[in-house]
């Protein structure tokens, strides 16, 4: 049983389109949050997934930040960035439905697909919309993002097979123990010197993982940036960010 797997697409419906285009068929569709913000079609790609009918779906800082008006809490350097293409795309076109619809969304799933036990979220499982779990951490720090209480006064690692993870934009596979731990990358806003679209296609059967890019016009999504007639500070921002892979 296949899973496509997709995470931070960002208001970029084309690179979206582009993967849905490019992965072939799949069983499952798991998706791992921040629908908006950044992209300039927000409101498309939250139609397009609505329509896609996701198995699992969680709720990304950003969507978080929308649903309920507040601070997106995401890396300093790109903070600044969020805020403004919050106000001056995500609520100038997301429509009330929309926003409420995002409200509705869990931050965590766990459960069993093909008798693997599985867990996922955007963030980290102990901090599920802001935690940054990344494969250049201490062995430690993975360890203690790994536990589901950012209170426990003795943490230990969820005890699952498959954890599923978003928000840092670059592409992980590791192991940690028995544990697996992937991060498909970012659909709409690659992060990782990248610009392609990324995503990942997990064979249940065997845990076979492929990492899998997709190739899509980013001078259209650029044309549709400069539509919105952003200020060009943070157009240009966008631009530079959408053509490298990189902050």
């Amino acid at each position: 049983m296949k899973v496509l797997i997709i995470s931070d697409i960002h208001g970029n419906s084309d690179a979206l389109n582009a993967v849905i285009n490019s992965c072939g068929d799949w069983d499952y569709l798991w998706v791992l949050g921040d629908l908006v913000d950044y992209g300039p079609e927000p409101h498309v790609v939250v139609d397009v997934i609505k329509e896609l009918r996701p198995d699992v779906i969680v709720m990304g800082n950003h969507d978080h930040a929308v649903a309920f008006n507040t601070d997106c809490k995401c890396a300093p350097e790109l903070h600044e960035l969020s805020e403004y293409t919050r106000n001056e795309i995500s609520y100038r076109l997301l429509s009330r439905d929309q926003i409420t619809w995002l409200s509705t969304l869990p931050m965590v799933y766990s459960g069993l697909y093909d008798n693997l036990r599985v867990y996922v979220v955007h963030g980290s499982p102990r901090n599920p919309l802001y935690g940054y779990l990344k494969p250049t951490l201490p062995l430690s720090e993975l360890r203690l993002s790994l536990t589901a209480s950012i209170v426990a006064v003795s943490p230990k690692p969820i005890d699952v097979d498959l954890v599923v993870t978003g928000h840092t934009h670059i592409p992980m596979d590791i192991k940690i123990n028995s544990m697996r731990v992937l991060n498909p990358g970012s659909v709409g806003q690659p992060r990782d010197g990248d610009p392609r679209a990324s995503y990942m296609v997990v064979d249940l059967n065997n845990l076979e993982v492929e990492l899998r890019r997709a190739k899509y016009d980013i001078n259209k999504v650029i044309s549709k940036l400069r539509s919105l007639n952003l200020d060009v500070r943070y157009f240009v921002w966008l631009e530079k960010i959408l053509t490298e892979g990189g902050v």
